[in-house]
């Protein structure tokens, strides 16, 4: 995955704007839709502090150094985990969260 991908990914993922995202790095929301689409590829060093900051991420990661890290596994790991009933419970939540359209990434 990109750098460009993670960042709008990430945001996303944080149920972010891109306004919300600029005022906490303190560029312009432009700069962060730049910065997604790849067309901006150099970040001073504070903008990638306080990006990384914003989106919950490290450094590295935005620097294209490591990538980001999977929660698959361990969402599914704890799932098993769970009794029948719980599991069920678990899956209700789960629906009652994707049914309200506030909790779904912008596609």
């Amino acid at each position: 995955m990109e750098v460009k991908d993670i960042l709008k990914t990430r945001r996303l993922e944080l149920n972010l704007t891109l306004e919300e995202v600029a005022l906490q790095v303190k560029v312009s929301p432009a700069t962060i839709s730049r910065w997604e689409s790849g067309d901006i590829a150099n970040m001073r060093r504070d903008k990638i502090a306080a990006l990384s900051k914003a989106l919950q991420i490290s450094p590295a990661v935005i620097m294209g150094w490591e990538q980001p890290e999977d929660n698959t596994k361990a969402i599914i790991d704890a799932y098993n985990k769970l009794s029948p009933a719980a599991q069920q419970r678990a899956r209700e939540y789960f629906e009652d969260l994707i049914s309200n359209p506030k909790n779904l990434r912008n596609q």
